[in-house]
């Protein structure tokens, strides 16, 4: 005799979440100072109002690593350039604070006060079906509008890496294709097999 146990649909799926704080006006002062006890999401300051987007997630984490790892072996790094994870950068000149998922700054950047952080030299997106591509393309132009130089996508799911150096010039690397920083850190390069590894 076959047994069936039900099993309710709400037991298989994860229940979204919702982000508490997406909406909510704040000035910036605030916003800085606020730590935030939203579990799985971050925030952006979008003049005077909170936006929240995902946290990254361990399969991301491990992005974040292998990019590190590569990143920490260049010539810039011994020069004092930072990558960092979720890093505030305050759009200025757009009234925006945006937190990309990798942000890579100068060492003259770094040495700046917090509050003062401007965009960073290069910004790193890891993107999920969840986002917005609208979303992503505004602020693929906020980024480079507030001074950066270059700008990845990265879509996990797709294994696909998404390389602007302008808001017109895009380049598409998948499998084997080497994936640069450009003219800002001439020495990296990493295969998108390898980011994804």
């Amino acid at each position: 005799m076959i047994v069936f146990t039900p099993i309710l649909e709400s037991e298989l799926k994860e229940k979204p979440s919702i982000p508490k704080y997406d909406g909510i006006k704040m000035s910036l002062e605030e916003f800085l100072a606020t730590e935030f006890d939203d579990q799985g999401y971050k925030y952006e300051w979008n003049d005077g109002i909170l936006e929240a987007a995902k946290k990254m997630k361990e399969n991301e984490r491990k992005i974040y690593r292998n990019i590190n790892r590569r990143f920490v072996q260049t010539n810039a790094f011994r020069e004092g350039y930072e990558l960092i994870a979720e890093a505030d950068c305050n759009l200025k000149k757009l009234n925006k604070l945006r937190r990309p998922d990798i942000s890579i700054f100068s060492k003259e950047q770094i040495e700046k006060p917090e509050t003062s952080q401007e965009a960073p030299q290069i910004a790193i997106e890891i993107l999920s079906p969840s986002n917005s591509i609208v979303e992503e393309e505004k602020k693929i132009n906020e980024y480079f509008y507030s001074g950066c130089k270059i700008v990845w996508h990265i879509f996990s799911e797709l294994k696909i890496v998404k390389i602007y150096s302008s808001i017109k010039l895009v380049r598409v690397c998948t499998d084997n294709d080497v994936c640069n920083f450009g003219d800002v850190i001439p020495d990296f390069q990493i295969s998108v097999n390898d980011i994804f590894g």
